[in-house]
C-alpha cells in the first residue's frame, strides 16, 4: 500500500517507479480472494485503489481488474463504510473512473438495504451517457427511490469544484423535487437564500486581540455556479407564478451582475432559458420590471452596467414572445443594438443570440438595421462599438437568411472596406464582420469563407498590427467551422502560397496555415500531415519575416492544446509530423514516458492521433508502442473527442492485432479492449462482427489468433453481459464443419479466461466440453490450440475452480475418443501437479510418487474426489491407445506412492469399472475389461469372491443390454486374468453366468458371452463345451426356448474354431426330414454366421433342402424352405463356398427330375438378383446350362431358366458381355434347330435373356466378337417366331445398321446375313428401315474386298425388293453400277439384278427390261465363265418375269434356241429351264429337245456338260408323260455319253442326271432301260472313283433297288435284259446280288434311321445331285453364298 500511496519507495527513475507500482498491483490481484477476511484493511485498500485509478492512468486496466476482484471477494461481507467508499468513487471527476466504479457497484454490491443513494442518483444525471445507463440500471435493480425529502442530500454537491458534478447535482436536484409546487417553492427559496448568503463578500475574522485569523477568504463562486445551474435545471418544471418574483430576485440580488464572470453568464443563461420557456404569459409584467431597472440603474457603477447589460439580454429573450408587427419590437431591437457597444464579449454574444427572432418579427426594418450596423462597423471610433456592430450585422443576417448578403451587397461593401488602404478601422471592421458572420452562421457561411481566403492572405500582410490580429481572429473562426470539403478546397490554395516567390504571399500563407490549428479537431487530425511538413520546410526560408511567420504558425498548433502533458511535447510531436520516418519512434517514446494526469483535449488528441496512425503502420516494435499509448490514453479522453478518430485508430489496431509478433498482438488487443470499454459497443458496432468474420476466414493462423485475442479483450471490456450474449455463437462455431472456423473460435478459449480473470469461472462448465472435443479434432493445429487452452485453464483455475474443472476432466478421461482421453490425462496431470506442488517430472528410475504427494492430494481433494479421479486414471493405464496408456502411467507414478493406495481405491474403482463396462461404447468396455483384469492381477484373487456374485446378480436382474454386455466383458477379463485354481473354485458360477449370457436377447451381449466362453474353454478345455453345448441343444428342442438357443448357437458360430466343434453336432439335428420351418430358418441363420465352416456341408444341406422343397405340399412351408435355400446360397464366400454352391446348383439344373430343374433355376434367379458375390468365373457354365434348358420338355423349367438367365444378363458388366459372345453363340447353336421356334424364345420377351450379350458384343466388341454376335443374332432369328421378334425389331436392326459401316469384311458379311434373315422372317416390321437397308445393301454390292459380302448383299437386295413397290430406280442403279471395270463388283451387280428380277421382275417397266438386255449384250463378248453364268441367270429371270401379254419368242429365238450352240446360249437354255421351264416344254419342246441332244454330242466339253444338265432340267421339268418323242432322244443321248470313251465330267454328269431323273420320274427312264443299263453297268467298275460311285448310285435308282429290291431288276432281266450277251448278263446278275442288293439295304437302313418317308428328307448325296442338276454353268452356291464361314 505504501508503494501506491507514495508513488514508489526509494526510486526516482520513472521506469523503476512504474515497475514497483506494477508489482504492487499484481500483489493485490494475486491475493484478491483473501479480502473476504474482514481482518484485512479493506476500506483503506478500496479507497487507495480508487485513488490510484485516478492517479496512475497508465495502469488503469490493471487497477480496474484488481478492484473488481477485491469487490467480488468482499461482496458477501461488505460493511456500510466500505459501500460508502465505493459509492463515493462513482462521483469522482474522471469519467472513466466513474464508469468503472458504477460497473463494480452493479456487478458486486447489493444496495437493496438503501432507500436512496445520492451518489447513484448523481451518477444517473452524469454527463456521460454510459454512466447514466449504468446508474439507472443500478437504481432499478436495487429498487431505490428519490423523494423531494432527499433533495437536501443533493444540495451540498452544488458547491463541488468539479463542474461535471455541479451539473449533475443541479439536474439531480431538479429531478428529485419534481413538479410539486410546494416542494419547488421550498427548494427555489432555499437556493435564493443560499445565494444571498454566498454572494456576501468574505471578511477576515479577528481574534480577541484584533489580529486577523487564518481563514479561507477565497470567493466560493463554485457554490453560486451550482445554484445558477440548478435554476436552469428548474426551467422545465418552473412554476409560472414564481417567474416575475424570480426575475426580480435575480435583479435585486444582483445575481445577474455576479462578481464572477462564470456565475454571471450562468445566471443570465438560466434566466434567458426560463423566460424563453415561460415568459409568454408575463410579457407585460416583465417589460415593466426591465424598463424600471434600466431607467433607475446608476450608470457610473460597474455592477449597474453589468446588471443593465444582463437586463437588456433578458429583454431581448422576452422580445421573442412579442408578435410580428408589434410596435415594441423595433424598440427592443434598438435597446439591444445599443447594448452591443458594451465592451463585454459575453454580453455581445448573448445579445446576438436574442436578435435573430426579433429581426424576423420586424422585416420592414431590416434595411435600417443593416445600414445602422454597417455604419457603426465601418465608421465607429471605438473598438467595442465596431465589435458589437459586427455581432449585430451577423445577427441580422442570421435572422433574415443569407439572401440579405446579396440583396444589400454586404459582402461587396466589406470587400471594399477591406481594400481601403487609408482607414485601418474599416479594414479591421470588415475582418470582424467576416469573423462574426462565420461564428453566428456556422457552416452556412462556408462558401463565402472560401471566397475570402485571398482577402485573408492580404490581411496578414497589413501594415497595421490591429488589422493583422483581426485577420488572425477571423481566420481562426472561419477555419474552425470548415467542413472536410472546405478544408480540401482551401488547403491547396494555402500550400501553393508557400511556393510563391513573393515573401509577403509566403508569409500570409504561413499565417493562414497556422490559423488552421483552430480547425475542428477531426479536420485538424486529417490535415496535420499536409500542413506541418510544408510549414517546417519554410522555417529555413531566406526571408526572416517568412521564417518568423512559419515559427509562429507552428507555435499556434501548440497554443490550441490545453493538456499540460501534451503541451510539453509539442516540439517533438511537430517534428514527428514533419518527418515521420525520423521522429515517430522518439515521439512515441516521449508519450509512453509521460504519466498523464489531465484529460486530453480535442486538439491534443488530433495532434497525437496522426502520430499514432503512422506508428500503427510501421514495424512491429513501433506498432506495439502506438498500441500501448492508445490503450493508456483511452481512459483520458472524452467520448465525443475520440469518436471521430476511431476509424483511424481501430483500423490500425486491427492491423497490429494480427501482427506476427505476439507481444504486438497482445498490446493491440488490449488497446482495442480499452477503447471499447471506454466508448461502448455502440461506438464500434462493426468491430465484434468483423473480428468474428476474421475468425471464420481462411486467412493465416496468425490472423485468426490475433483476432481471437482482440475479440477476447473487447468482450472483457464490455463485461460478462456481452460475453453471455456471444458465448452461444462461439460454442456453435467451435463445432463448425470448417476446420479454419473451429480453430479460430477455439483460440478464444486461450485468451478469454485471462482477459476475464476470476469472473470467467462461471463459464468453465460450458467451455471445457468443446475444448475436450477440440482435443480429439482430426486437424493437428486445432488439437494443439485446444490443449493450450486447456492447460491455461488448469493453470489459472487450478485452485479457484477445482470443483468445476475436475468433473469435466473426469468425464474427458472416460470419453469415447482416444485423443480426448489423452489430453484429459495430460490436463488432469497438470491440475493435480499444480494442486500438490510437484512438477510431474521425477528423476528416480521407478518414477514413483512420494508419500507426501499422496497425502497432499488427499488433503486438497478429499478422499471421495481423490478416489474418483485416481480410479479414472487407473483405467486409462489400460487404455486401448498406447499414447493414453503411456501418459496415464506417467501421471499415476508421479502421484501414487504405494500399493496401499490402490487397495484403498478398490471399492471406488470396482464401481467405476462396472459402470464403464455398461457403456454403450465397445471400446470403453474393452478398456474397462482390461483394467479389471489388471486389477485382479495386482489386487489379488480376493476380488473374485465379491465380484462374481455381483456380476451374476447383475446379469439376471439388469434390463440394460449395455450393462449386461459389460458384465460379459468383465467375466472374460476375470477368466483371462485369474489363476486356473481360482477359476476351478468358481467353475459352476462361471459356467452359469456364461449360459445365462449366451441366451440373452441382445446380440452384443451374446457376442460378449461367446468371447467369455472362449476364455473359459481355454482354461477348462472340453469340460466347458460339454456343459454349455448340450444345454443349448436341449433348449433348441424346447418349443419356448428354441429361438434364444438358436441365437446363442449363431453367436458361437461366428468363430471358425467354435464352428468346427459345434457344426458336426448341430447340422444333423437340423436336417432331420421332414425339415420344419424353424429348422430351415435355423440352417439359414447358421449359414450366415458360420462362414467357411459350412462349405464342406453345403452339398448335403442344399440337396436336402431341395428334396424338401420338391416334396413339400404346404405352400407356406415351401416358401420358408425356399427362403432358407436362398439365404444359404447368398451367404457363401466367394472362393471355396461359391465353388461348392455352384457345383451343386449346376448339377441340380441338369437333374432328371423336372421339378428340381425348375426349382434350381428359380433359386438361381433369386441368387443372381440379390447376391453381391463375384461369380463371373461361372458365367459360361451358367449360361450354357440355362440356355440348354430353353429347349426343355417341361414349360416350367423353360420359364424358370428364362427368368434366371434374364437376371444373370441384367447384372453382367459390359466388358463381361463382350467376353461371353463367342461361348454363348456356341451354346446357342446347340439348342434347337434352325427354322424351328425355341420354347424359351417363345416366352414374352424371350430373346431378351441373351440378346443384350450379343448387342453389346456387336456394338463394342472386337472384330471377331462382332462377327460372332451378328451371326448369333441370325441364329436367334432362325429360332424365334415373328411375334417373338416383333418387340425387338428396332433394338436389333438399329445396331446392325450402325455397325455395318465397320471396316471388317467379316463383320459386314455376317450383318448382311442377319439382316436378310430378319427381312425374310418379319418383312412387314422392317418397312421403316427399308431406305437405310437398301442403301446398306447397295453399298456392300460395290465392296471390292469380298465376294461373299457382295453375294450376300445381292441376295439381301432380292429379299428387300419384294417389299418395295417401285423397283425401276433400283434396277437403274444396279445397271449403272454393273458398268464398273471391277469384274467382281460387276458380277455382284448382275447377281443383284437377277435377285431383284427373279423376285419382283413383273413390276419393272419395259425401259428397265431393255436396259438389262442392253447391259447383257454389251458384255456378251469375252466374258468370263462366272459373268456368263450370271448373264444367263439374268436372261432366265427376264423371260420368267415377262407379262402374260408379252411374247418371249424373240428372246428365246435370239438368246436360247439359237441355230448355233454357244456358251451363252447353252447357259441361257439352262437358266430358262430353271426359271421358266414351262415356256420351253410347252411351246418349244421339240426344238429344245433337239438342241439338247445336239449339245450333248458337242466336242466342246463346257457345252456338252451344260447340255447334260439342260437334259436333266428338261426331263425333271416336263410334266407331260406322253411327250416321249422329245424325251426319248434325250435319254438315249445321255446313255450315249456314259460310255467310257467320253469325257469324265460329261459321263459323271450323265450318271447324276440319270440317277436324279430315275428317282423323281422313273416312268421317263424305265422305258429306256435297255439303252441305259448296259453303259451304266459298264461304269460301275470304272477306275475313276467319281464315275464308279455315280454309276453305282444310278444303277440302284434305275432298278429302284432301295424301294423294290430286285423286283424291277428281275423284270428287266426277263424282258429287255434277256437279249444281253450271256457274259454281261451273268456278270450283271452277279453284281446285282453281291453289290447292288447290299448297297440298297444300306441305303434303306439309313432312310429308316432318318425317319423314312416324311423324315428328314433326302440324303446329302441326293441333295448334292439335285443341286448339281439344277445348277447353271456350275453348281450354284445359292444359299452357300450365305453359309457361315
Amino acid at each position: 500500500m505504501t508503494v501506491l500511496q507514495a508513488n514508489g519507495i526509494g526510486r526516482t527513475e520513472p521506469d523503476d517507479i512504474d515497475e514497483q507500482i506494477t508489482l504492487a498491483l499484481e500483489f493485490f490481484a494475486l491475493h484478491a480472494e483473501s479480502f473476504s477476511d474482514k481482518r484485512l484493511p479493506r476500506s483503506q485498500t478500496l479507497a487507495l485503489l480508487i485513488q490510484c485509478m485516478q492517479k496512475y492512468t497508465q495502469h488503469y486496466k490493471e487497477i480496474k481488474d484488481c478492484l473488481f476482484d477485491i469487490c467480488r471477494s468482499v461482496s458477501g461481507t461488505i460493511s456500510s463504510p466500505e459501500i460508502s467508499i465505493v459509492l463515493k468513487g462513482a462521483i469522482v471527476p474522471q469519467a472513466s473512473v466513474r464508469t468503472s466504479l458504477l460497473q463494480v457497484i452493479r456487478e458486486c454490491l447489493d444496495l437493496t438495504d438503501l432507500d436512496f443513494s445520492e451518489e447513484i442518483w448523481l451518477a444517473a444525471h452524469d454527463d456521460v451517457d454510459e454512466n447514466v445507463d449504468l446508474a439507472w440500471a443500478i437504481w432499478q435493480e436495487n429498487a431505490l427511490e428519490a423523494l423531494p425529502a432527499d433533495a437536501p442530500k443533493v444540495i451540498p454537491y452544488l458547491a463541488s469544484r468539479d463542474a461535471q458534478l455541479r451539473r449533475a447535482s443541479s439536474k439531480a436536484l431538479a429531478a428529485c423535487i419534481g413538479s410539486q409546487p410546494i416542494d419547488f417553492l421550498t427548494a427555489l427559496h432555499g437556493l435564493e437564500d443560499r445565494y444571498r448568503d454566498l454572494a456576501k463578500p468574505r471578511m477576515p475574522e479577528r481574534d480577541e486581540f484584533g489580529m486577523p485569523k487564518k481563514t479561507d477568504l477565497t470567493d466560493p463562486w463554485e457554490a453560486r455556479s451550482g445554484i445558477a445551474l440548478a435554476f436552469k435545471a428548474f426551467s422545465r418544471t418552473f412554476q409560472d407564478g414564481e417567474l416575475v418574483p424570480f426575475i426580480e430576485f435575480l435583479i435585486t440580488s444582483q445575481a445577474l451582475a455576479d462578481r464572477n464572470t462564470t456565475v454571471r453568464e450562468q445566471m443570465i443563461d438560466s434566466a434567458t432559458t426560463i423566460i424563453s420557456l415561460h415568459g409568454a404569459k408575463f410579457v407585460e409584467s416583465l417589460i415593466k420590471v426591465f424598463e424600471s431597472t434600466l431607467d433607475n440603474g446608476a450608470s457610473d457603477s460597474q455592477v449597474s452596467d453589468s446588471l443593465n447589460e444582463a437586463v437588456v439580454v433578458l429583454y431581448g429573450a422576452l422580445g421573442r414572445h412579442l408578435p410580428q408587427g408589434d410596435g415594441r419590437v423595433p424598440k427592443v431591437v434598438k435597446r439591444l443594438f445599443s447594448t452591443l457597444s458594451t465592451p463585454s464579449e459575453s454580453v455581445q454574444l448573448a445579445v446576438a443570440d436574442c436578435l435573430p427572432p426579433l429581426v424576423r418579427a420586424s422585416p420592414s426594418h431590416v434595411s435600417e438595421y443593416i445600414q445602422s450596423m454597417l455604419d457603426q462597423l465601418l465608421l465607429g471610433k471605438k473598438y467595442a462599438g465596431r465589435r458589437g456592430a459586427a455581432y449585430g450585422l451577423a445577427s441580422v443576417v442570421s435572422g433574415r437568411g443569407l439572401s440579405v448578403l446579396r440583396e444589400h451587397r454586404i459582402m461587396s461593401t466589406l470587400r471594399s472596406a477591406l481594400e481601403n488602404k487609408k482607414d485601418q478601422n474599416q479594414r479591421q471592421g470588415a475582418l470582424m464582420a467576416y469573423e462574426l458572420l462565420s461564428l453566428i452562421l456556422g457552416r452556412t457561411f462556408e462558401p463565402y469563407v472560401i471566397q475570402i481566403v485571398p482577402q485573408l492572405l492580404n490581411g496578414f500582410g497589413d501594415t497595421a498590427a490591429d488589422v493583422r490580429e483581426a485577420c488572425l481572429d477571423t481566420a481562426k473562426t472561419c477555419f474552425s467551422a470548415l467542413s472536410s470539403y472546405g478544408v480540401k478546397t482551401v488547403l491547396p490554395t494555402l500550400l501553393e502560397g508557400l511556393e510563391e516567390s513573393q515573401w509577403r504571399s509566403k508569409k500570409g500563407a504561413c499565417d493562414l496555415l497556422g490559423a488552421m490549428a483552430y480547425l475542428d479537431p477531426q479536420q485538424l487530425a486529417l490535415s496535420l500531415p499536409d500542413i506541418i511538413p510544408p510549414l517546417t520546410g519554410v522555417l529555413n526560408d531566406s526571408h526572416k519575416e517568412v521564417r518568423a511567420s512559419a515559427n509562429r504558425s507552428l507555435q499556434r498548433f501548440g497554443e490550441v492544446i490545453s493538456n499540460p502533458e501534451v503541451k510539453g511535447l509539442v516540439g517533438i510531436l511537430l517534428k514527428a509530423l514533419s518527418d515521420p520516418t525520423k521522429y515517430t519512434d522518439e515521439a512515441l517514446d516521449s508519450l509512453i514516458r509521460i504519466s498523464f494526469v489531465h484529460y486530453l483535449d480535442a486538439p491534443s488528441l488530433a495532434l497525437i492521433v496522426r502520430i499514432l496512425e503512422r506508428g500503427l503502420g510501421d514495424r512491429s516494435a513501433t506498432k506495439r508502442k502506438a498500441a500501448q499509448i492508445i490503450g493508456s490514453l483511452a481512459h483520458l479522453t472524452d467520448r465525443k473527442d475520440v469518436t471521430p478518430h476511431l476509424p483511424i485508430l481501430v483500423s490500425g489496431l486491427r492491423l497490429a492485432a494480427v501482427d506476427p509478433v505476439p507481444a504486438t498482438r497482445a498490446t493491440a488487443s488490449k488497446a482495442l479492449g480499452s477503447l471499447v470499454e471506454k466508448l461502448g459497443e455502440d461506438a464500434l458496432p462493426d468491430l465484434i462482427p468483423s473480428l468474428m468474420t476474421t475468425l471464420k476466414s481462411d486467412s493465416g493462423a496468425g490472423d485468426r489468433l490475433g483476432s481471437a485475442q482482440a475479440l477476447s479483450e473487447v468482450l472483457a471490456g464490455l463485461g460478462t453481459g456481452r460475453l453471455e450474449e456471444t458465448l452461444p455463437t462461439i460454442l456453435q462455431n467451435v463445432t463448425s464443419s470448417k476446420p479454419s472456423v473451429r480453430e479460430g473460435f477455439m483460440s478464444l478459449f486461450i485468451y478469454l479466461p485471462a482477459c476475464f480473470g476470476n469472473s470467467f469461472a462461471n463459464y468453465l462448465s460450458r467451455i471445457i466440453p468443446p475444448i475436450l472435443s477440440g482435443l480429439a479434432d482430426e486437424i493437428e493445429s486445432i488439437r494443439e490450440t485446444s490443449l493450450r487452452a486447456g492447460r491455461l485453464l488448469v493453470k489459472n483455475f487450478a485452485t479457484k475452480a477445482i470443483d468445476l474443472l475436475l468433473p469435466e476432466l473426469d468425464r474427458g478421461l472416460a470419453d469415447d475418443n482416444y485423443r480426448i482421453r489423452l489430453s484429459s490425462v495430460e490436463l488432469v496431470g497438470d491440475l493435480l501437479f499444480n494442486l500438490t506442488g510437484i512438477s510431474g517430472k521425477t528423476e528416480q528410475d521407478d518414477d514413483e510418487g512420494t508419500p507426501e504427494t499422496g497425502a497432499s492430494l488427499l488433503e486438497v481433494l478429499g478422499e471421495e474426489k481423490r478416489n474418483k479421479i485416481l480410479s479414472s486414471l487407473y483405467i486409462c493405464r489400460c487404455d486401448t491407445s498406447g499414447l493414453v496408456r503411456t501418459a496415464a502411467i506417467s501421471v499415476w507414478k508421479a502421484l501414487v506412492a504405494t500399493p496401499r493406495t490402490l487397495k484403498e481405491l478398490v471399492p471406488t474403482l470396482t464401481a467405476t469399472l462396472i459402470r464403464r463396462l455398461a457403456s454403450a461404447n465397445m471400446e470403453q468396455k474393452v478398456i474397462a475389461g482390461n483394467a479389471l483384469g489388471e486389477l485382479i492381477r495386482k489386487a489379488g484373487e480376493g476380488v473374485l469372491a465379491n465380484l462374481l456374485p455381483t456380476l451374476e446378480e447383475g446379469l439376471q436382474t439388469s434390463t440394460d443390454s449395455d450393462n449386461k454386455q459389460g458384465i460379459c466383458i468383465a467375466l472374460r477379463e476375470i477368466i483371462s486374468s485369474a489363476s486356473q485354481d481360482a477359476l476351478e473354485d468358481y467353475e459352476k458360477t462361471l459356467i452359469s453366468v456364461v449360459r445365462i449370457a449366451l441366451v440373452d436377447s441382445d446380440d452384443e451381449v451374446r457376442e460378449a458371452a461367446a468371447e467369455a466362453f472362449d476364455s473359459l474353454q481355454k482354461i477348462l478345455g472340453k469340460k466347458a463345451v460339454d456343459q454349455v453345448l448340450p444345454y443349448l441343444l436341449n433348449l433348441l428342442r424346447t418349443e419356448g426356448e428354441a429361438q434364444t438357443a438358436l441365437a446363442a448357437l449363431l453367436t458361437l458360430l461366428t468363430d471358425n474354431t467354435r464352428s468346427n466343434i459345434i457344426l458336426p453336432n448341430l447340422i444333423p439335428t437340423l436336417l432331420v426330414t421332414p425339415i420344419t420351418s424353424f429348422n430351415a430358418k435355423a440352417i439359414a441363420s447358421l449359414a450366415e454366421v458360420a462362414g467357411p465352416a459350412m462349405t464342406r456341408r453345403l452339398p448335403v444341406i442344399l440337396n436336402t433342402l431341395m428334396d424338401s422343397v420338391v416334396a413339400c405340399k404346404d405352400d407356406e412351408l415351401t416358401a420358408e424352405l425356399e427362403a432358407s435355400f436362398d439365404t444359404i446360397l447368398a451367404s457363401v464366400d466367394e472362393f471355396d463356398g461359391l465353388n461348392t454352391a455352384m457345383s451343386v446348383m449346376l448339377t441340380l439344373v441338369k437333374n432328371d427330375d423336372h421339378r428340381k430343374r425348375a426349382a434350381a433355376n428359380t433359386r438361381l434367379s433369386q441368387f443372381f438378383a440379390k447376391t453381391d458375390l463375384d461369380y463371373s468365373r461361372y458365367h459360361q457354365d451358367l449360361i450354357r446350362v440355362l440356355l440348354l434348358s430353353f429347349d426343355d420338355r417341361d414349360p416350367e423349367v423353360v420359364k424358370a431358366a428364362w427368368t434366371a438367365l434374364s437376371e444373370l444378363t441384367k447384372r453382367l458388366r459390359k466388358e463381361e458381355m463382350e467376353a461371353l459372345v463367342l461361348s454363348t453363340r456356341t451354346v446357342l447353336q446347340q439348342v434347337g434347330v434352325a427354322g424351328h421356334d425355341l420354347p424359351g424364345f417363345s416366352l414374352p420377351k424371350g430373346i431378351n435373356a441373351i440378346l443384350p450379350i450379343f448387342l453389346q458384343g456387336l456394338m463394342n466388341g472386337t472384330a471377331d466378337q462382332r462377327t460372332s454376335a451378328a451371326l448369333a443374332i441370325s441364329d436367334i432369328i432362325d429360332r424365334t417366331s415373328a411375334d417373338g421378334l416383333k418387340p425387338f425389331v428396332t433394338q436389333i436392326t438399329g445396331p446392325l445398321i450402325r455397325v455395318v459401316s465397320e471396316r471388317s469384311v467379316d463383320v459386314k458379311a455376317a450383318i448382311l446375313l442377319t439382316l436378310n434373315n430378319l427381312l425374310e422372317k418379319i418383312p412387314t416390321f422392317l418397312k421403316p428401315f427399308l431406305p437405310q437397308l437398301q442403301r446398306t445393301f447397295a453399298k456392300s454390292l460395290a465392296d471390292t474386298s469380298s465376294e461373299v459380302l457382295r453375294s450376300r448383299a445381292a441376295k439381301a437386295l432380292g429379299t428387300l425388293i419384294t417389299l418395295t413397290p417401285r423397283i425401276d430406280p433400283l434396277i437403274a442403279e444396279l445397271v449403272a453400277g454393273s458398268k464398273t471395270p471391277d469384274p467382281g463388283v460387276q458380277n455382284a451387280m448382275l447377281r443383284a439384278l437377277y435377285e431383284v428380277i427373279s423376285k419382283s421382275g413383273s413390276n419393272m417397266s419395259e425401259g428397265s427390261r431393255n436396259a438389262i438386255l442392253g447391259l447383257i449384250d454389251s458384255d456378251a463378248a469375252g466374258l468370263e465363265e462366272s459373268m456368263a453364268i450370271t448373264n444367263a441367270r439374268l436372261v432366265g429371270a427376264l423371260i420368267k418375269s415377262l407379262p402374260s401379254n408379252t411374247s418371249s419368242t424373240s428372246l428365246i429365238r435370239q438368246r436360247v434356241l439359237t441355230s448355233h450352240i454357244s456358251t451363252a446360249s447353252i447357259l441361257n437354255l439352262n437358266s430358262v429351264l430353271l426359271e421358266s421351264s414351262a415356256t420351253l416344254t410347252q411351246f418349244y419342246a421339240q426344238e429344245t429337245s433337239s438342241l439338247i441332244c445336239q449339245g450333248i454330242g458337242s466336242k466342246n466339253v463346257f457345252i456338252a456338260d451344260n447340255s447334260v444338265l439342260a437334259a436333266g432340267k428338261y426331263l425333271l421339268a416336263n410334266d407331260d408323260s406322253s411327250d416321249s418323242d422329245n424325251t426319248s432322244p434325250i435319254v438315249e443321248a445321255l446313255a450315249s455319253v456314259v460310255a467310257p470313251s467320253n469325257p469324265v465330267d460329261t459321263r459323271r454328269l450323265s450318271l447324276v442326271v440319270i440317277r436324279t431323273v430315275s428317282r423323281t420320274k422313273g416312268s421317263v427312264v424305265r422305258p429306256h432301260l435297255h439303252v441305259l443299263a448296259p453303259p451304266i453297268f459298264a461304269s460301275v467298275r470304272d477306275p475313276v472313283i467319281p464315275i464308279k460311285l455315280a454309276a453305282e448310285a444310278a444303277f440302284l435308282e434305275i432298278f429302284s433297288v432301295v424301294e423294290h429290291e430286285s423286283k424291277e431288276f428281275d423284270r428287266y432281266m426277263t424282258d429287255a435284259g434277256a437279249s444281253l450277251n450271256p457274259t454281261m448278263k451273268r456278270s450283271m446278275q452277279d453284281y446285282f446280288k453281291r453289290v447292288a442288293m447290299r448297297l440298297g439295304g444300306q441305303a434303306r437302313e439309313r432312310k429308316e434311321a432318318e425317319g423314312g418317308q416324311g423324315g428328314l428328307g433326302l440324303s446329302n448325296d441326293e441333295k448334292e445331285d439335285e443341286r448339281e442338276v439344277w445348277s447353271v454353268g456350275k453348281v450354284d452356291l445359292g444359299e452357300g453364298a450365305f453359309a457361315e464361314e
